[in-house]
């Protein structure tokens, strides 16, 4: 094989030019994604409720247009609301707003019922501003909803239409703002928002994050290999490698996610570590056999890794492949993208690498680099590898004690699914958040969806326990209902300490007439948030101020046991319920795709060395580096989200590389009858140095995450560092122990050959 590479080495250097050039025109068709509801099939249950619920009350997408100012209640501030109110109401996409302006006050005067704008016209007075506020007290349809109780901020609550471009809405919204300036700070919110910030800084991070990592990765190759062609190569690898992948995106009709981020990191990298260890290997040689030509050191390159980097590449690929059985659609589509680049990296360096290789000059030996054994001992890895003989034997019990100490933090893990929490602190997204979950109800939602008679007062009093009984829960902050409008009217129609004053009236009729009453003085198109045209549906609306994952399925699990016998429950959804279900599927997603990589790599390792204990030996490591990376997890608060729960499937994958190359070059040492000590600072000594500069490319690939927008991706970048080094010290240290404490069959030597040279000069050293 290694012969035909480089007879047409001319035409494989071609043809892998012109798939990548053809190819690179395809990357202008990607489009970005920010909805986190498409991460996952419409047919859960959440997702069809909801969608159920929309049907009958309309699009349940909201922008909250926050004014925020110490008292917001003042002729200035007021004014400014009401225009921008007026002006957004003609804004195509708006379906309506919901403002102090619009917010409806029910009261009673001299008998009479009025139902009129909480606020009617602008306060020119402090006489005026304290009135506004005693009615703004008196209407729970209007406190902390579109005001804030401390009055020091207030609302306009923009409902969307269905087929709404919301591109041209925020356009829209941000040229009103420039009309009308003002004092008050403003500030966005409501789902719309999010996929807009979510859609900016995934451009944003795609724009700065894959330049800075190659840059990185330039500086790390050209610090390890001193030389310009352990540069080029390998990152021509990269370039060519990502571009195949990336383009898979427009020509499948994929789109391209957050997490879909990780993809160009990865490939970056990880696609130059078979290009790493070609070039590793082809210094190893040239130092070692100065007599041999480029084209000998080609072919020799090729015949001592084609196996070791084709078996890593298929385990890394396989570790991948578990995604495919992940519940996100992202995470199945990244699985594909990332295979597919790995692959063609792999082929690139296997093939493409030794024939441009052998078309190039000899390099002259860096000065840094001496080939006797005499200076390697005084390198870090031949301090390692006595260190590791020296102490073999305690080296496994003091890795399980210390990985059992840290695993016991998976019990404190914790999920996420809030979109809010993808950006860090200071961002607008979670200064927003703050002040809904504060003053506004809670920035999470559920809905209850009855059906029935909605004049029925026994339907209406049972609306109204169900309210009251959610109210007691601690993170429920709110609770809108169609029978508080009823209560409301009866308030308006009653002195207050009557029999009727706050009460659902007795009869239907008395319901009715209430209505209408409301209809003749009010607009009826303000109640369709609540109740049907008809009074045949009606809506409950839970806002929640807590965004943890547990308080909300917490929610959930009493609101199902609340109404399970109700036969007038006809949906249960809101954006609160599909993002739980969001976070649950992503716990369920995460450790059976975790399980299926996990077998996948034993089943191949197996085969790879066929042996079993092969198998078993090598997923050592990958277990130990699994349980420290959720133990860190749940110690440091990081939670599993979108982004960290692919993390141990990726980990698997391109962990088990160090494995492989250490077991591989250790075998092969034994194989020469080498004692195991001395086969153990063969491979340390020399594949070793390929292992280790492995680990530290995808260090150096993956530690621009940390300038992301996204507080997920910058865990991931933490994290990924924190499994590489797992992996890297599993295959370095706790490997070499095991097999220095044992003698497996499968690494043992089957045919007999007298030591090299180099296995004397080893012998000596030890």
């Amino acid at each position: 094989m290694e012969k035909k590479i480089i007879k047409y080495r001319w035409w494989i250097i071609t043809a892998s030019i012109v798939i990548t050039v053809a190819l690179s025109g395809m990357l202008s068709g990607i489009k970005i994604d920010p909805d986190l509801k498409n991460y996952f099939p419409d047919s859960m249950e959440s997702m069809v409720n909801t969608d159920k619920i929309e049907d009958v009350f309309g699009n349940q997408d909201i922008i909250m247009l926050l004014f925020e100012k110490d008292d917001i209640i003042n002729k200035e501030s007021l004014t400014r609301v009401k225009q921008i109110d007026r002006k957004l109401q003609r804004v195509k996409g708006i379906q309506k707003t919901t403002s102090l302006f619009g917010a409806n006050r029910i009261y009673g005067k001299d008998g009479a019922m009025y139902v009129e704008a909480t606020i009617k016209r602008i306060p020119d007075s402090e006489e005026e501003i304290n009135e506004i506020k005693k009615i703004i007290d008196s209407n729970d349809m209007v406190k902390n909803i579109v005001v804030a109780d401390d009055y020091r901020s207030t609302a306009i609550i923009a409902t969307l239409e269905k087929t709404t471009n919301e591109d041209s809405v925020f356009a829209a919204i941000n040229q009103i703002l420039t009309e009308f300036p003002g004092t008050e700070k403003i500030h966005f919110g409501g789902l719309p928002y999010l996929r807009q910030a979510i859609g900016k800084d995934v451009q944003r991070d795609g724009l700065i994050l894959v330049p800075i990592a190659l840059l990185l990765m330039i500086g790390f190759l050209f610090f390890v290999f001193r030389e310009w062609r352990g540069v080029v190569l390998p990152f021509l690898v990269v370039i060519m490698s990502s571009v195949i992948a990336l383009a898979l995106l427009p020509i499948i009709g994929w789109k391209f996610y957050i997490i879909t981020l990780l993809v160009p990191i990865m490939l970056i990298a990880v696609a130059n570590d078979y290009g790493i260890h070609v070039i590793a290997k082809y210094q190893e040689i040239a130092a070692r056999s100065p007599h041999l030509s480029m084209k000998e050191i080609a072919l020799e390159i090729i015949n001592k890794l084609w196996k070791p980097i084709l078996l890593t590449g298929i385990t890394t690929i396989a570790g991948l492949a578990a995604l495919l059985a992940h519940t996100m659609i992202p995470a199945r589509q990244m699985a594909v993208i990332a295979s597919v680049g790995i692959l063609f990296a792999l082929l690139y360096s296997v093939v493409l690498l030794p024939g441009m290789l052998s078309l190039m000059s000899r390099s002259k030996p860096a000065k840094t680099r001496k080939s006797t054994i005499k200076s390697k001992r005084k390198s870090f890895l031949i301090r390692l590898s006595f260190f590791i003989i020296a102490h073999h034997k305690r080296i496994p019990y003091v890795a399980l004690i210390i990985t059992l100490l840290i695993s016991g933090g998976i019990a404190f893990l914790k999920v996420d699914s809030n979109e809010e929490n993808f950006f860090p602190e200071k961002h607008a997204v979670k200064q927003a958040s703050k002040l809904i979950n504060a003053h506004y109800g809670g920035s999470e939602s559920l809905s209850i969806m009855f059906s029935g008679d909605m004049l029925d007062p026994e339907m209406l009093q049972q609306i109204d326990y169900y309210k009251d009984e959610l109210k007691k829960q601690a993170d429920v902050d709110l609770v809108m209902t169609f029978p508080d409008v009823i209560k409301q009217i009866s308030k308006a129609l009653n002195d207050p300490g009557s029999e009727y004053y706050d009460k659902i009236p007795p009869t239907r009729e008395a319901v009715a007439q209430y209505i209408e009453l409301y209809n003749m003085n009010g607009d009826p198109e303000n109640l369709d948030q609540l109740v049907d045209f008809n009074y045949e549906t009606s809506l409950m609306i839970i806002r929640i101020k807590s965004v943890s994952n547990t308080a909300i399925n917490g929610i959930i699990r009493d609101i199902k046991e609340l109404t399970k016998d109700d036969p007038s429950v006809a949906a249960i959804g809101g954006y609160g319920y599909v993002r739980s279900q969001l976070a649950n599927k992503v716990v369920r997603g995460q450790f059976f795709s975790l399980s299926i990589a996990l077998i996948i790599i034993f089943i191949l390792l197996s085969i790879i060395f066929k042996s079993i204990t092969a198998g078993l030996i090598s997923s050592i490591p990958l277990l130990m580096s699994i349980l420290l990376l959720f133990g860190i997890m749940g110690l440091t608060g990081v939670k599993l989200d979108v982004a960290t729960a692919l993390l141990s499937s990726i980990m698997i994958g391109v962990g088990v590389d160090y494995t492989i190359h250490f077991l591989w070059r250790y075998r092969e040492e034994r194989q020469q009858h080498r004692p195991p000590r001395e086969a153990v600072l063969t491979t340390i000594s020399t594949t070793g140095r390929g292992i280790l500069f492995n680990a530290m490319s995808v260090i150096v690939g993956f530690v621009v995450l940390l300038f992301s927008s996204f507080t997920p991706i910058r865990f991931f970048g933490v994290l990924v560092v924190v499994s590489i080094l797992g992996c890297l010290i599993g295959a370095l240290v706790i490997l070499p122990a095991l097999v220095l404490n044992k003698r497996y069959k499968f690494l043992e030597p089957t045919t007999k050959k007298v030591d090299s040279e180099e296995g004397e000069e080893l012998k000596v050293a030890i």
